[in-house]
């Protein structure tokens, strides 16, 4: 009962600046250990838009992973997308594929992670695929781990569209709360910075479940 209720108020604060006129994308993440050297990873969100009036995109993904060595592993994922542009119009189907590189490494009390991400997405509508966009991604976090159940971090994730240039950078700070060994919860908030300064993104809530089987 008691870690129900620190979950809830720390929640609570996240969905009423949702309400304010931030966007909002929930999910799940589920990881299973198949041995040492291999993982799957199943991951589904729904994404609201600015006043979470309703649904413009939900996914689900699934991925395999190999651990290179203690800090380096590498991770292959197929992403089913269905989004919309606006409540009126209908969903629209994309196929993205996309492989991760990541490195870890503790200095003192702060954790690094990098990831270089290469995705390459279709888009299915009407039945007739497409070629959407493909990109290189680079990404760095630092978070602290303490003795406490929850850990803070910053992340900034910078894109690359292949055949334009530099376009995006994705600034986010957030929290883990640890519920026990194999359950806990991320809280999240960013926004998309775009470079060439022709669209605004309003900041973005992001809640993630997450369980390692």
């Amino acid at each position: 009962m008691k870690k129900i209720l620190i979950i809830a108020l720390f929640l609570t604060p996240i969905f009423s600046v949702a309400q304010d006129g931030t966007a909002l994308w929930t999910g799940i993440g589920i990881e299973k250990k198949i041995n040492k050297k291999f993982e799957v990873k199943l991951n589904a969100q729904t994404r609201f838009v600015d006043d979470v009036s309703y649904i413009q995109t939900y996914l689900g993904e699934i991925g395999l992973s190999y651990k290179i060595t203690k800090h380096l592993d590498i991770t292959g994922y197929y992403r089913f997308v269905n989004r919309r542009k606006d409540e009126t119009r209908a969903f629209n189907n994309r196929h993205r594929f996309y492989g991760d590189l990541s490195y870890e490494q503790k200095l003192g009390p702060i954790k690094f992670e990098y990831r270089l991400r290469y995705q390459h997405q279709f888009k299915d509508n009407d039945g007739e695929v497409g070629f959407d966009s493909s990109y290189w991604r680079n990404k760095l976090e630092v978070s602290l781990p303490n003795k406490s159940k929850f850990t803070p971090f910053v992340s900034g994730d910078l894109f690359y569209e292949i055949g334009s240039g530099f376009d995006q950078i994705r600034p986010k700070a957030g929290v883990t709360y640890k519920i026990n060994k194999r359950n806990s919860i991320e809280a999240n908030i960013f926004t998309n910075v775009d470079i060439e300064g022709t669209e605004k993104s309003n900041p973005i809530i992001g809640l993630t479940y997450k369980l390692k089987l």
